[in-house]
């Protein structure tokens, strides 16, 4: 009897499991998967392969367990390449007329806005390899990598991983030449049997764009944003990333307006206008109104006459103090005062600073007698570059930079920002008519000096030279975009670009003296200028050519930063190679990349050349598929037209994407193309 109760206790705990974990093939939410750069591995857990089948479900378009497959949804963009509805279908292997009818367009040819959100209808079906997908079809063409066509041309509608498995049979990713015709699995999913019974009738495959997050997701949809955590494996707080893509669980048709981002709320209603008087028998008021602007006009006089006369008297026992500590301070070991102590200090900055009542509350003001002794009385052992001194203060390293000019608009800036990747500015002091800037300190010095100077130290590699572009981009874009106001940085050059950290090089921007606040919203903020500064070779041609600064001029130059990063060359030399066009090299190769070539051996061969030779000394993997990427990057960044070129946002993202790129290194490459007999010559 107690065996007997024993086998039905075991039982009863078997069949509990099984329901617990579900029927083999049964799922009821799908993973979301993040490492979609990681093309090597195939992550197949987090379901970079496909989502997973699930048993069925039933109603509306989920599918029952008679079928595997199921009326669906995904989204996509609009880009240059692809600039209509047609095209789009084109692409996806989708109906031109079906989309247009999702998306209320009259005619699929109409030409959409770039960046625009589309609709696609699909038929999502469960495969032999139990994945759901609907399958494209696409023709390479040079240039072409994995994860350019999973993540550039098909926006994350699918995975390198899974187009490595499924079009290229698991064959080396390196085998793929142009001309091929590459099956492109499009990642969808049908509803599960418990999602079906909740009435979900349709998984939408939704592309996540930067800021996305699943709450706004949610609202836009009008779902609550838990079924979708759940329906992804993953909780409301966890970070999603462009390039994937997000299961939504919708009870009916999704409307193309559910992609739309909000508008913004309405401006206020403009105030009241005053309300008028009768216009009869004004004798009498302008008598009155005469009188007391006398009045009024004799009070103020007498109170800026005070303040004249008090201006001039701190101006006096100002300049006594500095005349008194001129002959004692100049060398920084001495005890006597130094100018500018007590209340001169708070008179002197405050007159800088008129609109920085706090300044000693948010930054250090230092004496100069504590930066002589910190600089060794500026000796020019100290000297960094330029007018730039290391200092040490209580054994912790520091940058002093002294300047003749204004700083009062720099300091506004540097005391109000609070990046990892923007220097930060500590302290300040004024002597005798100078500034003295006080900023953390970056051991490794600027970019420009180790890209092109060398100094003994050891080239940069290709994965420290994508994690300084990055550095630099996330820098810029938390100046557009975060700081209130936001800010255009103006002066971005390699120069103004310093390394700092250990083994792992991390890049920190500098020089926000010639940054501007932006008015406007998103990517149509800018203003005006006629004063054109900035470093020659780095300036955006709007702004030499009309003065117009927004957060685009920055886009352009970033890409000749990052030019110089690719390419170990300076702006002159760029220029000279390329007969006055520094981009000449460059947008040859982009149109190469872009099916300008057939010879994909030649394009490698090019792309080498392209590249600095110095990297090479560093033994570490050049990928290919990631120069083809940033040369891509690079030349949509310094196109004349702003309004062509990505913004920081979109930039950052690329480079983030590119800093999770693996591969085959350089010259396995090479080695693949000769032993294919793409080329019998000699290795350059």
């Amino acid at each position: 009897m107690a065996q007997s109760r024993s086998h039905a206790m075991a039982a009863f705990a078997f069949v509990v499991v099984f329901l617990l974990s579900g029927a083999p093939g049964a799922r009821s939410q799908q993973p979301y998967g993040s490492q979609v750069a990681d093309c090597p591995n195939k992550h197949n857990d987090t379901g970079l392969l496909g989502y997973f089948c699930s048993s069925g479900g039933g109603g509306g378009g989920a599918p029952s367990s008679s079928s595997s497959s199921c009326q669906t949804y995904l989204t996509f963009h609009a880009t240059p390449r692809y600039p209509d509805l047609a095209a789009i279908a084109s692409l996806l292997g989708a109906d031109a007329s079906s989309l247009a009818a999702a998306n209320s367009a009259a005619l699929p040819t109409a030409a959409l806005a770039p960046g625009a959100k589309v609709l696609v209808p699909a038929t999502c079906s469960c495969t032999g390899a139990a994945y759901y997908q609907r399958n494209a079809t696409y023709v390479a063409v040079a240039g072409d990598t994995l994860l350019v066509i999973a993540n550039d041309t098909f926006q994350g509608l699918s995975t390198c991983q899974a187009v490595q498995e499924q079009a290229l049979g698991d064959a080396p990713a390196r085998s793929l030449l142009a001309g091929q015709r590459v099956t492109v699995p499009l990642r969808c999913a049908c509803p599960s049997a418990a999602q079906a019974a909740a009435g979900v009738r349709y998984l939408v495959t939704y592309l996540v764009d930067e800021f996305d997050e699943v709450g706004a997701i949610a609202a836009r949809f009008g779902v609550d944003a838990g079924n979708i955590s759940a329906a992804n494996e993953m909780a409301i707080t966890d970070t999603i990333y462009p390039f994937t893509t997000l299961l939504i669980p919708v009870k009916s048709k999704p409307d193309v307006s559910q992609l739309r981002s909000p508008p913004p709320p309405p401006p206020p209603p403009p105030a009241a206008p005053a309300p008028t008087t009768n216009r009869k028998n004004h004798t009498g008021v302008y008598v009155g109104i005469g009188a007391a602007a006398v009045a009024v006009l004799a009070v103020v006089t007498a109170v800026v006459a005070a303040l004249a006369v008090r201006a001039r008297r701190q101006r006096r026992r100002a300049t006594a103090a500095v005349a008194a500590a001129g002959g004692k301070g100049g060398k920084g070991n001495d005890k006597a005062s130094p100018a500018f102590t007590g209340g001169e200090v708070s008179v002197s900055i405050s007159e800088a600073f008129s609109g920085l009542s706090d300044i000693k509350s948010s930054l250090k003001v230092f004496t100069y007698a504590e930066l002589a002794a910190a600089t060794d009385g500026f000796s020019p052992d100290r000297r960094v570059g330029g007018s730039v001194y290391r200092a040490v203060f209580n054994g912790d390293a520091a940058a002093v930079e002294v300047v003749d000019r204004d700083v009062s608009a720099e300091v506004e800036i540097m005391r109000k920002i609070n990046h990892l990747n923007l220097v930060r500015l500590i302290g300040l002091c004024h002597h005798r008519g100078r500034w003295y800037l006080v900023s953390e300190y970056a051991e490794h010095g600027t970019l420009r000096d180790r890209l092109l100077a060398g100094g003994g130290a050891p080239p940069l590699s290709w994965s420290q030279r994508v994690q300084v572009a990055l550095d630099v981009a996330e820098g810029l874009r938390y100046l557009h975009g975060y700081t209130r106001p936001p800010y255009v940085h103006m002066d971005v050059s390699s120069d103004s670009v310093l390394l700092a950290g250990g083994a792992d090089l991390r890049g920190k921007l500098r020089n926000f003296g010639g940054a501007r606040v932006i008015r406007g919203g998103g990517g149509e903020a800018f203003t005006m200028t006629s004063n054109i500064a900035g470093t020659r070779g780095y300036t955006a041609p709007e702004y030499l050519e009309h003065g117009v600064v927004s957060p685009k001029a920055d886009v352009y130059s970033l890409g000749v930063v990052l030019l110089e990063l690719v390419t170990g060359k300076g702006v002159d030399e760029l220029e000279a190679d390329g007969a006055g066009d520094p981009f000449a090299g460059m947008n040859a190769l982009a149109g190469d990349l872009d099916g300008g070539s057939e010879d994909d051996a030649a394009v490698t061969r090019r792309m080498e050349e392209f590249l600095d030779p110095a990297m090479a000394a560093t033994g570490s993997s050049c990928p290919r598929e990631a120069v083809a990427m940033m040369v891509k990057l690079i030349e949509r960044c310094v196109r004349r037209d702003a309004a062509a070129r990505p913004g920081m946002g979109e930039v950052a993202q690329h480079l983030l994407m590119l800093h999770g790129v693996s591969g085959d290194g350089w010259h396995s490459s090479l080695e693949h193309y000769r032993s294919s007999g793409g080329d019998g010559g000699e290795q350059p």
